[in-house]
């Protein structure tokens, strides 16, 4: 069994889950801001190449896998064309010489193939967020909300307001659990190519793990995981308010839930996969 070292800057979303939580499930050695003293078999850089990092692993000889997650300049790298994406992209493989890479959607994984990139890459989900309870599914709907940082939503912040507050219902951010919410979005404003094909399914992951009705953009990471079709898209106001009428209905709702559920990405399935692709390399 392959001794496992993951680091990253112990700050980020993306860390807690990749890092902290991922890192448990499959038995690895986890250090914030790891100097290696000692040979690891692996050792997997989560989101952020810091220099000392990369150079203890260098001097050790451990095999560098870097798991990319979004970790592409932001906010401003979220308005980049595909061209400018794929620029950074290849600098940073250039710059690590990575033994294999981690991405978060397929197409991430299929955009590092077209980067030139000749070593091993596995397109890893996001899981959920552990130990969160199930949405009860209230008869009628009260609060929409949405988890993460707010300054994303962009426009859509003062639409979802207005939109929620013309049928008597409550928009907040970032609630205690999302089964306190009767609807949970996934927007943003960002129309870059990362940002539309390179972000991770995490939102839509805990939305099906709770089984909380969901609206988000077409956004790659939801699209490749929406495994039961459950989910409701809106790129628009208009299709907004669409998925808002469809899912006012109490019996709508109770069947997305369950379909929601039903496609759930648990913690055990994607650290499975990622352990038997780590031993594999």
């Amino acid at each position: 069994m392959k001794r496992i070292l993951i680091a990253g800057n112990g700050k980020s979303g993306s860390w807690k889950i990749r890092g902290e939580q991922l890192g448990a499930a499959i038995g690895a050695t986890i250090e914030p801001h790891a100097r290696p003293t000692k040979r690891f078999d692996l050792g997997v850089i989560v989101k952020r190449l810091e220099t000392p990092t990369v150079n203890a692993m260098r001097a050790q000889r451990i095999p560098i896998v870097w798991d990319i997650v979004d970790a592409w300049p932001q906010p401003h790298g979220n308005t980049w064309d595909r061209g400018a994406c794929m620029d950074w992209l290849r600098g940073q493989i250039k710059s690590l010489k990575p033994h294999a890479l981690v991405a978060a959607t397929c197409a991430m994984a299929n955009d590092i193939t077209d980067a030139g990139f000749k070593g091993p890459v596995l397109a890893l989900p996001h899981h959920a967020r552990p130990g969160q309870p199930i949405n009860p599914i209230r008869r009628a709907v009260a609060t929409v909300g949405y988890e993460g940082g707010v300054q994303y939503l962009g426009k859509w912040h003062h639409i979802l307001e207005a939109e929620c507050k013309a049928r008597g219902w409550r928009f907040v951010t970032n609630p205690a659990a999302l089964a306190d919410l009767d609807i949970v979005i996934a927007m943003r404003e960002a129309q870059g190519y990362a940002a539309r094909m390179w972000k991770s399914n995490v939102k839509l992951a805990n939305a099906q793990c709770t089984g909380t009705p969901f609206v988000g953009c077409r956004e790659s990471g939801y699209l490749e995981t929406d495994a039961t079709a459950a989910a409701e898209w809106a790129d628009t106001k208009g299709e907004l308010r669409g998925s808002f009428d469809r899912l006012d209905a109490l019996s709508i709702r109770r069947d997305v839930s369950a379909e929601l559920q039903a496609a759930r990405i648990t913690i055990e399935a994607v650290a499975a996969r990622y352990r038997e692709w780590l031993e594999s390399l």
